[in-house]
């Protein structure tokens, strides 16, 4: 046995070690599949919703990106590449902004400001996923309905609404009619009087 020679004993190796190899470049390569589908389904969702960016699909993904372009732990380090950095520091610089409260009289700015980071972001992403987009693409390319800006703003007076009702910043008013004899009309001087939720809880 211990006559074998030099070749002898790498092909015996190559017997033994071949398909444990195999295996773990198999496993290799489905790991960087999934890890590319599931970048790619995230930035499809940020592309889909970009006209729609208070939508819970879009918040979700957002907060996706610093786990799915982390990049991978060496030696309890993080290594990310160029393009996994560009896109996590576009994503913090945009996050950074979203989480910084702006004054009324300044809100259009900030909102402007906002969406030229988040036009950086979807930029930063495309590259890291091969795409060929530029920013005029990302920017100008969007589809979104005027009835859907209709009624998220509708939806939103309602909400505002409702709130200042129920906890008494805005009254209810109510009109009050005298009780009329039968068959007679209801009288002409009725009484319009306001009552808040919260008083009306106190009676």
């Amino acid at each position: 046995m211990w006559d074998l020679r030099a070749a002898d004993w790498l092909t015996i190796a190559a017997i033994i070690l071949g398909p444990i190899l195999a295996v773990q470049a198999q496993k290799f390569v489905e790991g960087g599949r999934e890890k590319r589908e599931r970048r790619l389904k995230l930035f499809h969702t940020l592309m889909a919703t970009r006209a729609a960016r208070i939508s819970v699909d879009h918040v979700q993904a957002l907060n996706m990106i610093d786990i799915e372009f982390y990049g991978r732990r060496v030696l309890g380090s993080q290594r990310q590449s160029r393009a996994e950095k560009g896109v996590t520091n576009a994503w913090r610089n945009y996050g950074d902004h979203l989480n910084t409260p702006s004054a009324t009289e300044q809100l259009p700015l900030w909102e402007v400001e906002g969406y030229k980071l988040f036009i950086t972001l979807l930029y930063e992403m495309s590259k890291a996923l091969g795409y060929a987009f530029d920013e005029s693409q990302l920017r100008r390319n969007l589809y979104s309905p005027q009835g859907h800006a209709q009624l998220e703003k509708q939806a939103a007076a309602i909400r505002k609404g409702a709130e200042e009702l129920l906890s008494g910043e805005k009254p209810l008013s109510v009109i009050v009619y005298s009780a009329p004899p039968d068959g007679d009309e209801v009288p002409a001087d009725t009484e319009t009087t306001s009552v808040s939720v919260a008083e009306r809880s106190h009676q």
